[in-house]
């Protein structure tokens, strides 16, 4: 790896919950995410004209030029109820751990140009700017591309466009059999259709993962707990994906950096950076 990998987990300890600290309990709730406090600053960049087209640039904290850099998609069922913010948590800690951290914005259903296919293109756009963007292109660095829920299958389909210039990609709670998820009947179910309304039939198979081939590396970390992306849809993608499924954890466990499978997250990412 081209890190210096002793401050890489020197770095990591810093972020691991002490005694006074501790590990919350499993399955924690959109709520408690939203709680959490930011104190590490960020700057931004824009990769387009709209106001919602900019990336959040987390420097790693151990200041390390070759630190593996994770570009994060947030989730949100691709609504724009749900923005950015409640991933800053995630993308601090990712920080304080070692890795240089880009966490992308995009327009979401209900944003003018948002929806499918303009929601994936901004993720398309932000990734490729990201990636050729002093400092933090990737000559020579690892490159994670990592999402959260709707960002996840962003992630996957993100990655595979840009292979080539990507090492991994990990999906948290990933949604990836689009086409079976929404003809489903919850709200992100239901989010899903939606974002896919404007879509012509053909491009059914382009924005779902399960209809497609991948050569980008890809891990998938489940919680058998998710009452909001179910195990099957890590399981839709088991003859290309490696799947990390942790007991007990719920939908937000992936992006709460005191909860259990934050701690698998951190392991996983560790060995895929080696």
């Amino acid at each position: 790896m081209k890190v210096n990998f002793t401050s890489l987990i020197a770095a990591a300890l810093l972020a691991t919950p002490t005694v006074a600290d501790e590990l919350v309990s499993p399955n924690v709730s959109y709520t408690s995410v939203t709680e959490l406090s930011v104190s590490e600053p960020y700057t931004t960049f824009t990769y387009g004209d709209d106001p919602l087209q900019f990336v959040e640039h987390w420097p790693a904290l151990n200041a390390d030029a070759m630190a593996p850099l994770i570009v994060f998609i947030h989730g949100g069922c691709w609504l724009n109820a749900y923005d950015i913010a409640h991933t800053r948590p995630a993308a601090q800690a990712l920080a304080q751990a070692g890795y240089e951290v880009a966490s992308i914005e995009y327009r979401r259903t209900g944003d003018e140009g948002g929806g499918w296919p303009g929601t994936f293109k901004d993720v398309f756009q932000a990734l490729l700017v990201t990636l050729t963007r002093p400092p933090l292109q990737a000559s020579e660095r690892e490159v994670v591309v990592m999402g959260h829920s709707a960002g996840g299958h962003l992630a996957i389909l993100a990655g595979q466009a840009l292979a080539k210039e990507v090492d991994h990609v990990v999906g948290l709670a990933a949604i990836t059999d689009l086409t079976t998820y929404a003809a489903g009947e919850s709200g992100c179910e239901q989010a899903a259709a939606s974002f896919m309304a404007s879509a012509a039939a053909a491009d059914w198979q382009q924005a779902d993962p399960a209809q497609q081939e991948f050569s980008v590396a890809i891990t998938l970390l489940q919680g058998t707990a998710d009452s909001i992306v179910p195990p099957q849809q890590a399981e839709a993608l088991a003859d290309q994906a490696e799947i990390v499924t942790v007991q007990d954890a719920g939908h937000f466990d992936w992006v709460h950096p005191h909860s259990p499978a934050w701690q698998r997250l951190l392991q996983t990412l560790e060995q895929l950076t080696l």
